[in-house]
């Protein structure tokens, strides 16, 4: 609900700030005050050299990470919960029929236009996260009672995680009548990478027994790659501010994961494809510098 009312409040002003802009911008034909040369006429159309910053609103465009490598539990080699290496499904995350959301701002896009009529894009975003392990402390038991004098403090995991998205493209512009609307075509080329390992310390129990849960990190990894065909529309509600709609009419992403349980044991790699027609969506409020 929150970002709902948020979203109006932006939608209202950009409204209230294009309409007004229009006012004292536009120039009629037979206006006394035009200026002939058109010196002083706002300039809404993009020209070689300007660059412009968009934030991106919709789906977010990491790749799926949630993939679930379970510790080899050397203490308990036969259990057959802990040494099953799960085939979770692979796909990208940008791609989804039910979770979309124009409230979500998803990152940043940047435009550099190299002719009044091409520019080329780029944006891209990175998670790092690090967290180092700690062993666990075991805790004491009053012989008399069995109560717990000092409680167990339990181990934590090593953990590691990156998540990165970097995306490049190019677009060409449109003729239009509105001298504010600017509909475009183009072609982006999206890559995913994400990473995370997990390891569990060795843990000893109030009778001094030793748990080896893990013999090295466990960890995932996942590569993505994309091709899309872009097509989409700014509109200036003022010289230096816009706001748009980009679709992708195309698009195919081809993706690996690689699993691995533990050290020197084989690896599980899983394959997907993603091919998708009019099914992601961004809108966008930018400026033009």
């Amino acid at each position: 609900m929150k970002n709902k009312i948020i979203l109006s409040i932006l939608l209202a002003t950009f409204t209230v700030v294009g309409m007004s802009a229009q006012d004292k911008d536009s120039h009629k034909k037979g206006d006394k005050q035009e200026c002939k040369e058109c010196k002083d006429a706002p300039r809404f159309a993009p020209k070689k050299g300007d660059f412009t910053a968009q934030m991106l609103f919709g789906q977010g465009n990491f790749a799926n990470y949630s993939l679930y490598v379970p510790g080899s539990n050397a203490s308990n080699p036969t259990s057959s919960s802990s040494n099953t290496v799960y085939s979770s499904q692979l796909y990208v995350k940008e791609v989804s029929a039910n979770e979309n959301s124009i409230t979500n701002m998803t990152g940043a896009e940047f435009r550099y236009y190299v002719s009044d009529k091409i520019a080329l894009k780029a944006s891209g975003a990175l998670i790092l996260r690090d967290t180092p392990f700690q062993v666990n402390v075991p805790g004491v038991q009053d012989p008399t009672t069995g109560n717990w004098i000092i409680p167990n403090y339990g181990a934590v995991d090593a953990t590691e995680e990156t998540q990165a998205q970097f995306s490049i493209g190019a677009e060409f512009l449109l003729k239009t009548k509105n001298e504010r609307l600017f509909p475009y075509v183009g072609v982006n080329l999206p890559f995913d990478y994400a990473r995370g390992s997990v390891f569990t310390p060795a843990s000893i129990d109030t009778n001094g027994n030793v748990s080896i849960p893990d013999t090295g990190s466990r960890h995932y990894e996942v590569v993505a790659y994309s091709a899309q065909a872009i097509a989409g529309v700014d509109y200036y509600v003022a010289k230096g501010l816009f706001i748009g709609f980009e679709i992708k009419p195309l698009s195919y992403t081809y993706a690996t994961s690689v699993k691995s349980p533990a050290p020197e044991l084989s690896n599980l790699e899983v394959e997907n494809s993603t091919f998708s027609m009019f099914a992601q969506y961004n809108f966008k409020v930018g400026f033009k510098f």
